[in-house]
C-alpha cells in the first residue's frame, strides 16, 4: 500500500462533524488519529450558508474539545422569542444567562480546521469526492486528486454526501427545505421597521397555515465586524405528502412588514437532511455524521448535532481497530443509545407533531396559552442533552 494514498481512516469533510470526530480520535487514540486523513473539497474559509445558531449543547460539547467559541466573531442573543402571528413566549438558558451565539459559518469552520491542525490531524483541502466504494477490507475514496484507500470511512460531506450513497443508494428522503438573506439591520426608529430587538432572536411560525413546515426566523448577526441580521424560511417537510408552501413569497413578505424589500436582499437555499429513526447510518467500513446523517428537524438546528457525532464516532471507530471488527453493525445503535441521539428522536417526534396541525386554532393555543407546558418540553427533551 502507498503511505501517501493509504490510511487507517480517511474522514470526508472538514465541516464540525468532520473536525470534531478528528478531535475525538485524537482525545481516544492519538496514534489512530495520526493515521487519519480528513479531506476537504474547497478551501477554509469557504462560504457555506447557515443561520449560525450555537446552543448551549455546542458549546459544551466544544469545551470537552478544550475549545472556546469566543475567540470565533459572534453575537451572543440573550433571548430567543416564538411566536405565532407575533404573540408568543421568549425564552434564554437559566443556566447560561444567554438563549445562543450567532457565528458566521465561513469563520466558524476555519477556526475549526486550524485547531485540528494546529493539534496534529491532517487536512488535505480542494480534494472534491466523486465516489466511494468498499472492496474488500478497503474502502476507495476516488477524487479529483486520484484514489485514497482506508480500513474505515467517515461520511461528513454533508446533507447532498457523496459517501450517504455508499451506504443507502436510493435516498430515503427527510430533507428540508431552506433559504436564508443576509441584510443590514435597519433603523429602530425608521417607521417602516417593526421593533426587533438588535442582539435578539425570532421565530416565527405564522406562515404554518400557508403550508410551510417550520418557520421565519430573525438573528443578529456580523459580517466582517459590522451589524447584520439573518433573515430566512425553514421548511422541514416531515410531512412529505403535504403540499409545498411559497417559501420566497412567505419571507419576503414578512420581511416587508419590517423594511425590507426585494432589493435589499439576495436569497440563497440550502437543504438540511433530518434524523430519522429508521434511516440506515453505516455500512461495512463506513458511517455517516453530521447533516449526511440527519440533525433537527423541529428547527434545523446542525451545529451541536454535528459535534455530538464526533464523539459516537470516534468512539465507534476506535473499538473497530481495536477489536479488527469493521462491520459497523451497532453504530445505528450507539446514536439512538447517546443523548444526542434521544434528544434527534424526540426532535422528530416534535417537529411531526407541531408541523402536522398547522390550523391557526391550535398554534394560537400552542403558543399563546400553552407556554409554560412548551418551555418545559423544550428544556426537559429537546435541549440540553449534553447535561443528561
Amino acid at each position: 500500500m502507498n503511505p501517501e494514498t493509504d490510511h487507517a481512516i480517511i474522514i470526508v469533510g472538514s465541516g464540525p462533524a468532520g473536525i470534531a470526530t478528528g478531535l475525538h480520535l485524537l482525545k481516544r487514540d492519538p496514534a489512530l488519529a495520526q493515521r487519519t486523513l480528513i479531506l476537504e473539497k474547497a478551501r477554509h474559509p469557504r462560504p457555506k450558508l447557515c443561520a449560525g445558531g450555537l446552543l448551549p449543547d455546542a458549546v459544551t460539547q466544544l469545551g470537552r474539545l478544550g475549545l472556546d467559541v469566543t475567540e470565533v466573531p459572534h453575537i451572543k442573543a440573550p433571548w430567543a422569542h416564538f411566536t405565532f402571528q407575533g404573540r408568543g413566549m421568549q425564552m434564554t438558558s437559566g443556566k447560561y444567562n444567554y438563549a445562543f451565539y450567532v457565528i458566521r459559518r465561513h469563520e466558524f469552520d476555519a477556526w475549526l480546521a486550524t485547531h485540528a491542525r494546529e493539534r496534529g490531524l491532517t487536512l488535505q483541502e480542494e480534494t472534491a469526492v466523486q465516489a466511494v466504494r468498499r472492496e474488500g477490507d478497503r474502502v476507495f475514496v476516488e477524487t479529483n486528486r486520484g484514489s485514497y484507500t482506508a480500513r474505515a470511512v467517515v461520511g461528513a460531506d454533508g446533507a447532498n454526501s457523496v459517501v450517504r450513497r455508499a451506504v443507502q443508494p436510493r435516498s430515503t428522503g427527510n430533507v428540508a427545505r431552506l433559504l436564508e438573506v443576509l441584510v443590514e439591520p435597519r433603523d429602530s426608529n425608521d417607521p417602516a421597521a417593526l421593533p426587533h430587538a438588535p442582539d435578539e432572536a425570532y421565530f416565527e411560525f405564522g406562515c404554518l397555515p400557508d403550508n410551510i413546515q417550520g418557520y421565519i426566523w430573525d438573528f443578529p448577526t456580523q459580517e466582517g465586524g459590522a451589524p447584520r441580521r439573518c433573515w430566512g424560511v425553514y421548511d422541514s417537510r416531515v410531512d412529505s405528502k403535504g403540499a409545498r408552501g411559497d417559501l420566497p413569497g412567505a419571507l419576503s413578505q414578512f420581511m416587508a412588514a419590517y423594511g425590507y424589500g426585494p432589493q435589499d436582499y439576495t436569497l440563497q437555499a440550502h437543504p438540511i437532511r433530518w434524523f430519522d429513526t429508521r434511516a440506515t447510518l453505516s455500512t461495512p467500513g463506513i458511517l455517516l455524521v453530521g447533516d449526511a446523517a440527519g440533525v433537527d428537524a423541529s428547527f434545523g438546528e446542525g451545529l451541536s448535532p454535528a459535534l455530538g457525532y464526533g464523539e459516537i464516532a470516534a468512539e465507534a471507530l476506535a473499538e473497530a481497530f481495536a477489536r479488527g471488527d469493521f462491520s459497523f453493525g451497532d453504530y445505528r445503535e450507539r446514536v439512538l443509545a447517546h443523548p444526542l441521539g434521544k434528544a434527534l428522536r424526540a426532535r422528530t417526534l416534535a417537529a411531526r407533531a407541531l408541523f402536522g396541525m398547522r390550523s391557526p386554532a391550535f398554534q394560537r393555543l400552542l403558543w399563546w396559552r400553552l407556554q409554560g407546558l412548551l418551555k418545559w418540553t423544550i428544556n426537559h427533551f429537546l435541549l440540553n442533552w449534553t447535561e443528561r
